[in-house]
């Protein structure tokens, strides 16, 4: 069952890892199909363990192995989600990404396709711990904690995938950077201050502008 569900998380990841960075360059492409399920399974790797302590805290009475099985089919989930929403993000992606324009303009748009894809992969993930926390219901005694759980689960995954995915950056791929497989300044900044200081404010300022 769970190498079931590794197989449909690396396979749906890789195909919404194409369109991600498709705009950019097949090249492009090829890369984040790779590095997009690396960061998926990395990611469930790394909460596991967390998400076993936080079961424990919360009298779960789950073991590691257990909880590893139903983190990967809650990821498991989030990536059928998304391999089902490759075709409109693919869509968009291409009618709504130019060809050309200035510098400030393609930032725009790599900022707004950046936005895009954080929501789609924020659904889904949320989706599939929605899901989770339904099976969870049926097999945690009465006294867990179970809403308090999920909630640290979910706040995991979002911590440890965001940051997963700064460091495996670029995954959508700047415009004005040279397509590369991993950034020399990988490990410099983290994924909010990029969120709040870059991709939030360029789409911002477009829109007073316009």
């Amino acid at each position: 069952m769970m190498k079931r569900d590794v197989l449909i998380v690396v396979l749906s990841t890789a195909a919404y890892g194409a369109v991600l960075a498709a705009w950019r360059s097949p090249l492009m492409a090829a890369y984040v199909a790779v590095k997009l399920p690396v960061v998926f399974v990395a990611t469930t790797l790394v909460v596991s363990a967390f998400c076993w302590a936080a079961g424990l805290l919360c009298r779960a009475e789950l073991r590691y192995r257990e909880v590893l099985g139903a983190v990967f089919s809650a990821m498991a989930v989030a990536g059928s989600i998304l391999l089902a929403l490759s075709p409109v993000v693919l869509y968009f992606v291409f009618s709504g990404a130019p060809d050309a324009g200035t510098r400030e303009e393609m930032r725009f748009a790599h900022a707004t396709m950046m936005m895009v894809h954080i929501l789609v992969l924020a659904c889904a993930g949320v989706a599939g711990n929605l899901v989770l926390c339904r099976a969870l219901r049926r097999r945690v005694p009465p006294a867990c904690r179970l809403a308090p759980m999920v909630a640290l689960w979910i706040a995991s995954f979002a911590v440890v995938g965001c940051q997963l995915g700064w460091i495996m950056r670029p995954l959508v791929g700047s415009p004005n950077i040279a397509v590369e497989f991993l950034r020399a300044d990988a490990l410099d900044s983290n994924f909010l201050e990029s969120l709040f200081r870059q991709i939030i404010p360029h789409i911002i300022s477009k829109g007073a502008v316009s």
